[in-house]
């Protein structure tokens, strides 16, 4: 199986994660949920915070590119389309 080529990193409780979610799953009809890879702050908190020291994010939802290390936090359809785009195609 290939590496999917984005991390969404959230965490248990966050609204923005929630909303950051629904514009995958219903905004983008899922188009892209294959691609992305999810990482729970609480599942795995030891990873998060190499994340966090690495790609210096201050809040979640963070999306990141794998390929080129380019980040997005934020939970707006239009933001997180666009950002798919590129990362994705």
């Amino acid at each position: 199986m290939a590496e999917k080529k984005v991390l969404m990193i959230t965490q248990t409780v966050c609204p923005y994660c929630d909303r950051a979610k629904m514009v995958l799953n219903h905004a983008l009809e899922g188009k892209y949920n294959d691609q992305i890879e999810l990482l729970v702050r609480e599942d795995d908190q030891k990873r998060f915070d190499q994340l966090k020291q690495k790609y210096q994010f201050l809040t979640v939802p963070t999306f990141i590119d794998k390929k080129t290390g380019k980040l997005l936090s934020d939970s707006k359809e239009e933001t997180i389309t666009a950002f798919m785009k590129e990362a994705i195609g």
